[in-house]
């Protein structure tokens, strides 16, 4: 099936980078397989005609993930947060038309804001604690304290039982963060991946026009080189569901 030949080997695979995986539907056309060229052809001319607006439009070769695979040709249409992957093939004497939606969600302000806020409590608590505490000690007299002089107790208490504590956590939290950051860039190629939250209500609403513009363009593209468009019923679903997380 295609014709993007083979790769020695990728560690990511097809669609490693463009976020969560959505709707995916696919269709069989009987004894058709020999008008794929066709159809490449059509669909590439509707959708230059199209002209949906901030959109970028390509066939692009996705390489499967593993030692020796196989690189595929797919159309990709792309807007905003959103990618609808187009692939049509020949499956023996048959035409195969898959069409699949990644969305990567948008970076939340809020984590970034939590984020850098751990980040300069980490370096305070790396660089500055220490000698806070030291430094509170080394102030600290019994004998001053009862006349009401030097530093008080409560400093030195909050300084050891709270702010300790609370440092000690928070690094393990950024070295989980970071640990888990890597891992999924090494399996999504996506290294800000808790930075990022679901689609908004206005995102999906683009994804699902995204999607049923996709469609619809196949099937006016079948219409143009001759075939019957009701070959390709539409989708039962459209767009995300939405996640607790």
């Amino acid at each position: 099936m295609g014709e993007g030949g083979r790769f020695i080997a990728d560690i990511w695979g097809p669609f490693a980078g463009y976020g969560d995986r959505g709707h995916h539907a696919s269709w069989l056309l009987d004894d058709l397989g020999h008008r794929d060229g066709e159809l490449h052809e059509a669909i590439t001319q509707r959708f230059r005609e199209r002209q949906i607006p901030l959109t970028k439009m390509n066939w692009k070769n996705l390489t499967g993930r593993g030692v020796i695979v196989e690189r595929r040709p797919f159309y990709l249409i792309r807007r905003g947060i959103t990618t609808v992957a187009l692939y049509i093939g020949q499956f023996g004497k048959d035409l195969f038309i898959s069409q699949v939606t990644y969305a990567k969600g948008p970076i939340s302000f809020v984590r970034v804001l939590i984020l850098a806020l751990m980040l300069l409590f980490q370096i305070y608590f790396t660089y500055g604690h220490t000698n806070s505490v030291s430094g509170a000690l080394a102030d600290f007299n019994l004998l001053n304290l009862l006349r009401g002089g030097g530093t008080d107790l409560g400093d030195i208490t909050l300084l050891l039982c709270v702010v300790g504590p609370l440092g000690f956590f928070n690094g393990i939290l950024l070295w989980l963060a970071l640990l888990y950051s890597i891992y999924k860039l090494l399996k999504t190629k996506d290294f800000f991946t808790l930075l990022r939250v679901p689609p908004n209500e206005f995102q999906l609403d683009d994804i699902i026009a995204l999607e049923k513009s996709v469609e619809e363009t196949v099937r006016q593209s079948l219409d143009a080189i001759g075939l019957d468009s009701a070959l390709i019923p539409p989708a039962e679903e459209y767009g995300f569901r939405r996640r607790i997380l």
